[in-house]
C-alpha cells in the first residue's frame, strides 16, 4: 500500500451573507457537492439570510417574517458558514482576519486561509436624495 500524503483542501471564502454571497455559495455548492477535495466557507455578519424584495409583504401582515427569514446553516447544507465581522483582508498571504463576539470580553479574531476568495460584502441604498427615505440606525 502506497503512503500517498493526502493534500489539504482547496478552501473558497465568500464574504458577505447577502444576496451575492448566499447565491455564490450555492451555486458552488451544486457545481462542486461531489468534490472532498474543495471546501467552501462563507463569512456573514448574520447567520440568516433575509429575501428583502418581500419586507413590504412583512409590513403590510400579507406574510410571517418566518417566510423570508432562513438561516444560513439550513440553506446552505456543504457550506461552512462562519458568523463574524471581516477585520482585514490579507491578499499577499492569502488570509481574511475575522472577528465576532459583542462584548469587550468576548470579542476574538481569526485568521482564516484560503485559495480562491469571492467579495460579495454588500452595497449601499441609493435614495436620491428623496427627503424622509433614508432611515438610520438610532
Amino acid at each position: 500500500m502506497k503512503n500517498a500524503r493526502q493534500s489539504p483542501p482547496k478552501r473558497i471564502v465568500i464574504l458577505g451573507g447577502g444576496f451575492g454571497g448566499v447565491y455564490a455559495a450555492l451555486h458552488l455548492e451544486r457545481l462542486l457537492a461531489r468534490k472532498p477535495e474543495v471546501e467552501i466557507c462563507l463569512v456573514s455578519r448574520d447567520n440568516f439570510f433575509l429575501f428583502t424584495p418581500m419586507l413590504h409583504e412583512i409590513a403590510a401582515s400579507d406574510l410571517e417574517i418566518t417566510n423570508i427569514v432562513n438561516p444560513l446553516r439550513k440553506l446552505l447544507r456543504r457550506v461552512k458558514v462562519l458568523v463574524g465581522e471581516v477585520d482585514r483582508i490579507d491578499l499577499p498571504n492569502k488570509r481574511v482576519v475575522i472577528s465576532h463576539g459583542h462584548h469587550k470580553d468576548d470579542n476574538h479574531s481569526h485568521r482564516l486561509k484560503y485559495d480562491h476568495l469571492v467579495l460579495a460584502l454588500g452595497s449601499i441604498t441609493n435614495f436620491f436624495n428623496l427627503p424622509g427615505f433614508a432611515w438610520r440606525w438610532p
